[in-house]
């Protein structure tokens, strides 16, 4: 027949009341003399073991207080190591923002003064142009006068050939003055604008 478990403690209860009936049994044949002494000896002895529990519960907290202040020191060194590079980062992030602005400042800069050079390089160019109109009229008419003075044409055919050529010349140069002052853009060289169109609906297109 398999026995059932004992219960542990429920001996150990009893183990402790057989302990007490144990000690009580001594005591009761020791004499009052004897008796005392033996409650001075358990108590000192029970003094000695207290102490010795507090004194080493004693150093165990303090070996844990001084990990604990360990512990704290080191955060904090690191709280200041990590604000320290926060400030770090934040004054980099400033010169850097600085620099992209001074960055755009100066190419927005160098841009523009490309658009005034190319403006001023090509409104030169349109000057040449109209130089040489008047160049090539002029020529011309001293070809024809030259042909008038030698008798080759009569002094009609020069006249109106003369004007037709200071007619043309002055047309071309007025059309040029006209598109560089009106139609064309005061930035961009090769951007005209235009006039308002309207489209199917009656809506008004934008200005270029």
């Amino acid at each position: 027949m398999k026995e059932g478990f004992v219960n542990v403690d429920t001996l150990i209860e009893q183990v402790k009341l057989l302990g007490d009936m144990e000690l009580q049994a001594y005591l009761a044949t020791l004499s009052e003399t004897d008796r005392q002494a033996f409650i001075v000896s358990n108590v000192t002895d029970t003094v000695k073991s207290v102490d010795t529990s507090k004194s080493s519960k004693f150093g165990e907290l303090l070996d844990k207080v001084t990990g604990a202040d360990n512990n704290i020191t080191s955060s904090a060194y690191y709280v200041n190591r990590t604000k320290d590079i926060a400030e770090l980062t934040k004054d980099l992030d400033d010169m850097t923002v600085k620099q992209l602005n001074v960055a755009d400042i100066n190419s927005s800069a160098a841009r523009r003064q490309y658009e005034i050079n190319e403006w001023s390089n090509f409104n030169k160019l349109d000057t040449l142009y109209i130089f040489q109109i008047t160049l090539i009229s002029l020529s011309l008419i001293g070809v024809f006068l030259y042909l008038s003075l030698k008798g080759i044409i009569s002094d009609m055919q020069f006249k109106f050939t003369s004007g037709a050529i200071i007619l043309l010349a002055l047309v071309i140069i007025l059309l040029r003055w006209r598109y560089t002052n009106v139609a064309r853009d005061g930035r961009y060289w090769h951007k005209a604008h235009f006039a308002r169109q309207y489209g199917p609906k009656g809506s008004i297109c934008p200005k270029a």
